[in-house]
């Protein structure tokens, strides 16, 4: 089964028992395990705890009159631990002495770590597959249930890709709504909205999305208790290595961190169809304050507003000597995250700059704006008013310009900035001949779509695409300055 993979299920039964091999796609590899003389398929009892409430263990002796013993299994924070294989011994037939003998019952636990068990009246030892630990149960008219408790800081643990589940719902809380584990690649439109609804309603939950590893399963998620500030949570089998900051926990020493999300907490769904929030805003205030060119970049494409005022204290800070570079970067970030005077200059520099300086701001700066912004310039830098602006700036300038034109610049951008997968007929790479027939392609694309299109952030609300504005002494000090 998935917890328990690497333990070898040998170890602990006949020699004859086997195990299941939970493979990183989420697929039960079923083998047969020897409960006393009988041979019973884990994987079809693992699917019917999934499916329902708790499972009866299968039961070799069914014509005896039973007891049903119920209980759960929990990690070593508390928080429930499913689809693990509980497994029973009469202590007439060795009990607790685990490492010989073979188990007599055997129970899966559902997705709330509970497991139920009929068993003829007697004392049995009771443990989790592929642990040491033991505990007896008296089964009898009035069992108590049972709770058994593992310990996953063991190296042979590491590696368990059915470990998120009970960190993040250890965070959000034993009521909490599970929204769903999202494999790598696969779709969390569902997941993510049901998420929003629980933090809409003020309901606990938590949502997890598996991310590709190198040689460790590595997840992301949310999770939230419904009454304190919401957590960002990601979790790495091998361990993650983090620096001690401000709202930040690892809760079981290295394997899960939980970063809470930044006050006013503003949630979201980004680029990635995953829930977040803006968070680290300390961290990030203190990096703008000595930044340079990459960390000013990195805060735009964060998205968070909230980093706005700190990166125009920077701009006015006399004492902050930026480099050109390092300045050009905080301007570009201020027009990621909507500031209108910035993203105002970049259109002026498209209609009034040098053919060079209008060639660099439409492939590097314009893209990475990115949304309806940047969308509306490709648009019309795809219509024969711009190929003759962009004459007209070629024949101010001296010596000839080996430079591409207006409609390149947007065919390379829109692939850069418009939602993935790109329009039906267009190709990553295209040639001189094809640009026309590509152009009319992503005009009708654009109208066609332009409802949604115009919700994407920054939409660019305010700014003249036209170019009057800049045609004024006053205009405003552009990005190249």
């Amino acid at each position: 089964m998935r917890l328990f993979l690497r333990y070898g299920c040998g170890i602990f039964l006949a020699a004859s028992a086997s195990c299941l091999a939970f493979a990183q796609g989420g697929g039960l590899h079923a083998y047969p395990l020897t409960i006393a003389g009988q041979q019973v398929n884990i994987a079809e009892q693992q699917a019917a705890a999934s499916n329902s409430g708790t499972k009866s263990a299968a039961n070799p002796y069914s014509g005896q009159n039973t007891v049903q013993a119920q209980g759960r299994v929990v990690d070593q924070f508390g928080a429930v631990v499913s689809s693990a294989t509980v497994l029973f011994r009469a202590k007439a037939s060795g009990g607790c002495d685990i490492e010989s003998g073979t188990a007599e019952f055997v129970a899966v636990t559902n997705g709330y770590g509970e497991f139920s068990v009929a068993l003829p009246p007697g004392i049995y030892g009771a443990w989790v597959q592929g642990f040491h630990d033991c505990a007896e149960i008296k089964a009898s008219g009035a069992t108590p249930p049972l709770t058994l408790k593992v310990n996953f800081d063991r190296h042979d643990a590491d590696d368990d890709p059915g470990l998120p589940e009970s960190r993040f719902q250890k965070i959000a809380g034993p009521r909490a709504i599970n929204c769903g584990r999202v494999g790598v690649n696969k779709d969390r439109t569902l997941a993510t909205a049901c998420a929003m609804r629980a933090y809409k309603h003020h309901k606990a939950f938590y949502v997890i999305y598996d991310e590709q590893g190198i040689d460790s399963f590595v997840s992301t998620g949310f999770a939230w208790n419904g009454k304190e500030t919401p957590n960002v949570v990601s979790y790495d089998s091998m361990g993650i290595s983090t620096d001690a900051r401000a709202a930040t926990t690892q809760p079981d020493g290295s394997h899960t961190v939980v970063i809470r999300c930044s006050q006013r907490v503003r949630v979201f769904v980004n680029d990635e169809g995953e829930m977040d929030c803006f968070k680290d805003r300390e961290m990030w205030e203190r990096a703008i304050e000595r930044g340079n060119r990459e960390t000013f970049l990195n805060a735009g494409i964060t998205g968070y507003k909230e980093l706005v005022p700190a990166l125009k204290k920077h701009q006015a800070d006399p004492e902050a000597n930026d480099d050109p570079e390092d300045k050009e970067g905080l301007l570009m970030a201020l027009a990621k995250l909507g500031d209108h005077a910035q993203q105002q200059a970049l259109v002026c520099d498209l209609h009034m700059g040098s053919p060079q300086e209008m060639q660099t701001v439409a492939l590097d700066k314009i893209s990475y704006v990115g949304g309806w912004y940047a969308i509306r310039i490709y648009r019309e830098l795809l219509t024969p008013r711009a190929k003759v602006r962009f004459k007209k700036a070629k024949l101010r300038e001296q010596g000839d310009l080996a430079l591409s034109e207006p409609q390149w610049w947007a065919l390379t951008g829109l692939l850069k900035v418009a939602p993935y997968p790109p329009p039906p007929g267009i190709d990553y790479g295209f040639n001189l001949a094809e640009m026309p027939e590509y152009s009319q392609i992503w005009l009708a694309w654009i109208r066609k779509n332009e409802r949604k299109l115009k919700t994407l952030e920054p939409t660019g609300a305010g700014v003249d695409f036209s170019g009057k504005a800049c045609k004024s002494k006053s205009r405003e000090r552009s990005i190249n300055e």
